[in-house]
């Protein structure tokens, strides 16, 4: 079955000490997110299994952001979450490479708003492998909406984080019986099938 490995979010922004929305820097950093998605990264590259990193942002103008989001109105009132700012560079230490394949998003869910379940579809990817933060939201709402697009879902819960560790173990529970909740090592030895 052919896999991709979906990493979502880990921009400056949300993730960077100083991003404008960075609820979950201290457990992105307390969990050792970068460090293990650049491991799971290698892995992936290593196995032939296409690497996407996804990221939010929007223009200048904001004109792309959802209409009747308050979350988003929120990041327009602060200047948050400008593609052209630094607050959208991928966070620090980050090993995204050319041959990665980079998809920005316009929403919550990994696939608001661009190509990706496309780029999915004309891959012959069936197995999604998720990534990324936070798990309350983008985590949750991707896995999600791939559940309904009928792919196999699997979402990696060291590679993945919330404002509290509370809040992650919460949405990691709430995937239950919808997508399978698998551990970092078993992606590195390849057990996901």
């Amino acid at each position: 079955m052919s896999q991709a490995l979906i990493i979502i979010d880990l921009i400056q922004e949300i993730v960077g000490e100083n991003g404008l929305l960075n609820t979950s820097y201290p457990q992105t950093q307390e969990r050792h997110i970068i460090d293990r998605a650049n491991q799971a990264a290698d892995f992936a590259r290593q196995n032939n299994i296409p690497i996407i990193w996804v990221k939010v942002g929007f223009a200048d103008d904001y004109h792309d952001i959802p209409a009747g989001s308050p979350m988003f109105h929120h990041a327009k009132a602060i200047g948050a979450l400008k593609l052209s700012s630094a607050g959208c560079h991928w966070a620090e230490k980050l090993d995204v490479q050319l041959r990665d394949v980079i998809i920005v998003k316009k929403g919550v869910s990994a696939f608001t708003g661009n190509q990706l379940n496309h780029w999915l579809k004309e891959n012959n990817i069936k197995h999604v492998i998720f990534g990324g933060v936070s798990s309350v939201m983008t985590i949750q709402s991707s896995a999600r909406q791939a559940h309904d697009f009928g792919y196999q879902v699997t979402v990696i819960d060291e590679l993945c984080a919330a404002a509290t560790l509370e809040l992650h173990h919460q949405s990691m529970q709430a995937l239950q019986g919808m997508v399978t909740v698998s551990s970092l090592a078993d992606f590195l030895q390849g057990k996901l099938k």
